[in-house]
């Protein structure tokens, strides 16, 4: 999960166990910085331009010793920077092919060898030395490159990215790199574009649209799914890699773009002007099912709380009887939009905590007073995929009591990535903090227990069978809520008790009604866990 603060209101103080009343919109704390908790101060911001793709041993050195000092001043855990970066360049010499290049290390000297000849050798810096490792890996780069024509063509990316990726593979599975055009596409989806609004898939050189955002540009002009886009401006897209297919389609606000649209079958030549405009996609989808409010969230994104609000007000001109919030498949996002829409639905009390190395990673996100919906019975549901922010709310609100969580067990992506954005344009996320639930339990490698798991859907057919489940839920989660410290073998002996499913079977929307259709099932299955645990983390846990 990212956590987003540069955009958001949501602001928290850089100290250890900061509390944090939320009041929905305001909460008058010092900043802790921009995207993803993406610090201010983790690296200059970059324009959303490419960096030219020569590589440049001065550029390089710069690159190398944002991403090192990010990584030994955030990361969760205390870490030197020495093993790190000689993993990344003996990475970039494996590309090589046959035994030429490889590296020498020493207790004192790092060389550069091809064939049992010296290449190149630096001195040794210290363990934690962020800028001479900076300084090695850009010089073993530099002399590699002079003796190996297959290294000299690569691209200043693929070495930033072959060379970072060997960099955070000895972290976590959740710290990465993002290359500048990745990094790019990747704060579309969490801030929006400038563009016209559809998705595309490019697939033997055609570009096919997928889906019309609803109140977009593509929406207004009457672009349809299925239709076939030829040509931007006059220009044709064929054969063209789908991120330049992207770049076409995208520009700045206001500026006009004509598409040369094949439509229909027969195909028949359409064209379609389009004035751009900024995007950020819905990922909120909301309709009544009777008397049943029935939400979809995919992701969190900047506007996801905001969404949420409108589409329970709209859908609320009617009365509503029960929610049903499906997060299933949601792979998470945003921290703050994971929280306030957990805060939607709460009046008071804490919503999730992070603890971390850094004073800054470490707080208490609470509840303001005023909430939506207010005693409307909630069902989420949740599966394999549902990771990160979406393990967040669906914690959040079964601890509290508020809703009762059916589907099979999370991905277990408890934790939160702090994003620097690297002088080339890419970005580099490392962990740097981990969620615990309001109960206390490390949500990290565990993830969300359902209170009725669906892993075997035909033994839910009868009430009593359900019944029987909750009971077992109970055994399982009193097991679940003392997890209170990083023991990998030990969550997956956890998990056990409901296996990740990655399906979104239709019986798990139809037990959801089960449920908020019989107000003594719904009772028994609601139950609150006591937050003496989060409690006695504001007393000074250290870093989980």
């Amino acid at each position: 999960m990212v956590a987003d603060m540069r955009n958001s209101p949501i602001l928290r103080k850089p100290v250890w166990a900061a509390s944090c009343g939320l009041a929905r919109r305001a909460c008058t704390m010092a900043a802790a910085g921009a995207v993803a908790l993406a610090l201010a101060g983790c690296g200059a911001l970059a324009p959303n331009t490419f960096q030219s793709e020569t590589y440049s041993e001065n550029t390089a050195k710069r690159v190398f010793e944002d991403a090192y000092d990010h990584i030994q001043e955030r990361y969760i855990e205390p870490v030197a920077i020495a093993p790190l970066a000689l993993n990344g360049m003996r990475g970039l010499l494996a590309t090589q092919e046959g035994p030429g290049l490889r590296l020498n290390d020493q207790a004192e000297t790092i060389a550069v060898m091809t064939h049992g000849n010296t290449l190149a050798q630096f001195q040794r810096p210290g363990t934690h030395d962020a800028e001479g490792w900076a300084e090695v890996t850009a010089g073993v780069v530099q002399s590699a490159s002079t003796a190996e024509p297959k290294m000299a063509a690569l691209s200043a990316e693929e070495i930033y990215q072959t060379v970072l990726n060997g960099v955070v593979e000895l972290l976590d599975p959740f710290s990465r790199y993002a290359s500048a055009r990745d990094a790019e596409q990747q704060r579309a989806a969490r801030e929006g574009f400038d563009g016209i609004g559809i998705s595309i898939r490019t697939e033997n050189g055609e570009t096919h649209v997928i889906k019309v955002m609803l109140g977009t540009p593509a929406a207004a002009s009457g672009l349809l799914t299925g239709d076939l886009i030829t040509h931007v401006d006059g220009q044709p897209l064929a054969g063209l890699e789908p991120n330049d297919v992207v770049e076409r389609l995208r520009g700045p606000v206001g500026s006009e773009v004509v598409l040369g649209v094949l439509r229909g079958d027969p195909p028949r030549p359409v064209q379609v002007q389009l004035r751009r405009a900024h995007v950020v996609p819905a990922t909120v989808e909301a309709r009544m099912d009777g008397n049943l409010a029935i939400f979809r969230i995919s992701s969190f994104n900047r506007t996801t709380s905001d969404d949420l609000e409108q589409e329970y007000a709209r859908l609320a001109q009617k009365p509503i009887h029960g929610i049903i919030i499906d997060l299933r498949g949601n792979p998470g996002g945003l921290l703050d939009q994971a929280v306030l829409a957990a805060d939607l639905f709460l009046d008071r009390g804490i919503v999730i905590s992070t603890f971390g190395r850094h004073p800054a990673a470490s707080s208490i996100f609470t509840a303001d007073a005023r909430q939506i919906a207010e005693g409307v019975p909630m069902v989420l549901l949740i599966n394999g995929r549902s990771a990160s922010a979406a393990e967040l709310m669906a914690a959040a609100l079964q601890d509290r009591g508020r809703a009762t969580v059916i589907g099979t067990t999370t991905h277990g992506k408890g934790s939160v990535q702090n994003l620097a954005r690297l002088p080339n344009g890419g970005e580099l996320l490392i962990t740097w903090s981990r969620m615990h639930a309001p109960s206390g339990y490390i949500l990290d490698r565990l993830g969300v227990l359902p209170s009725i798991c669906t892993a075997n859907p035909a033994a839910l057919e009868s009430t009593a069978a359900v019944s029987a489940s909750l009971d077992n839920y109970a055994v399982s989660a009193a097991r679940w809520h003392r997890y209170d410290h990083v023991d990998p073998p030990l969550a997956e002996a956890l998990r056990t008790a409901c296996p990740a499913s990655m399906e979104q079977p239709d019986s798990d929307i139809a037990l959801a009604k089960r449920l908020l259709h019989d107000p003594t099932l719904y009772q028994q299955a609601v139950r609150p866990v006591l937050e003496s645990a989060a409690a006695h983390a504001l007393t000074g846990r250290g870093t989980s």
